[in-house]
């Protein structure tokens, strides 16, 4: 299931991927990728974990801004599932891109 061949553990894992309109944002799927890659013994930031910190009751550009952060501290971003519908994902994409952070998918659709 992971795709961590290509990452040397002294990278910080981002996770990117469907959130928005998914039940619980999808948060268990984050989860447990998380779980798995940290058990591999690498570090992960996971978007998921900042409505666990702040609530879910701030707006989405709120959301978007700290995942934004979370990203640009990260060496890598980990796409998994149907990211192309996803505006959010998308977008991390490109950033990633743009900022020269290497993007690894997990055998999902590329966005």
């Amino acid at each position: 299931m992971l795709q961590l061949r290509n990452i040397s553990k002294d990278q910080v894992i981002y996770l990117s991927g469907p959130m928005t309109g998914l039940p619980d944002y999808n948060r268990p799927a984050f989860d447990l990728r998380a779980k798995l890659i940290r058990e591999a013994g690498y570090t992960v930031n996971n978007p998921a974990e900042i409505s666990r910190k702040h609530g879910l009751d701030k707006p989405y550009a709120f959301f978007f801004r700290e995942a934004m952060r979370m990203l640009l501290q990260s060496d890598v971003i980990y796409v998994f599932g149907d990211v192309t519908k996803s505006e959010g994902s998308q977008m991390e994409i490109k950033t990633a891109k743009m900022a020269e952070i290497p993007v690894v998918w997990e055998g999902c659709l590329k966005g």
